[in-house]
């Protein structure tokens, strides 16, 4: 099935596990390396989880740099404090070297993620010297992510997964209290994003 297929009421009409499915199934780590891991920002709690599994990658040797990225600014531990911000003092509190981390504090979706990240990285590099990137988010987050990295980082770029929950499986998602919002918002934006001329039209 294709992105642009999906309507209000093909959502309303699909179980669970059939939303799953759509939107999570077949997003695995893939077990590629990178120059560049861009860290995708959220609420807190998500943010710390995903910048975790991303300090893991790192210090699996998996990746050069990583570009944490998100300016919206939460509430945490009585600061009030960037996405990308949080995310880098995990990271830096896992042991990823301070040096290796370069913040985008200024984007507020998805979509700027990529095209702030990109700046971010471009300023630092030029895209010239990078061959590899991979976007480290949530399981329900990453179609739609993937979309968007192919869409607005150099066509020359290779773009992996890695998906920041430890467990991916059906059973996990269904535990997560916030997981049934996530997988509509998710499935309803995939195809926003296509029906607007956004990204390409993709099979999910």
């Amino acid at each position: 099935m294709k992105a642009s297929e999906i309507t209000k009421e093909f959502i309303d009409s699909l179980s669970f596990d059939e939303k799953w499915k759509l939107d999570c199934g077949g997003v695995v780590d893939e077990g590629k390396s990178a120059d560049i891991a861009i860290l995708l920002g959220s609420s807190p709690q998500v943010a710390v989880e995903r910048a975790k599994a991303c300090a893991t990658l790192y210090k699996e040797g998996r990746v050069k740099y990583i570009v944490p990225s998100g300016g919206v600014k939460w509430d945490y531990n009585g600061e009030k404090i960037s996405e990308a911000d949080l995310m880098k003092n995990v990271l830096v509190s896992e042991g990823v070297p301070d040096r290796v981390i370069l913040c985008d504090n200024e984007a507020r979706t998805t979509k700027e993620n990529m095209i702030c990240a990109s700046l971010v990285i471009e300023r630092k590099f030029e895209f010239d010297n990078i061959d590899s990137v991979i976007i480290v988010t949530s399981v329900w987050h990453m179609k739609r992510s993937i979309a968007l990295a192919k869409a607005f980082l150099p066509r020359k770029v290779s773009i992996s997964a890695y998906p920041s929950f430890p467990d991916t499986s059906l059973e996990y998602v269904k535990t997560t209290p916030s997981a049934q919002g996530f997988l509509n918002d998710s499935l309803r934006l995939m195809a926003l994003l296509v029906n607007k001329g956004v990204v390409e039209d993709f099979e999910l």
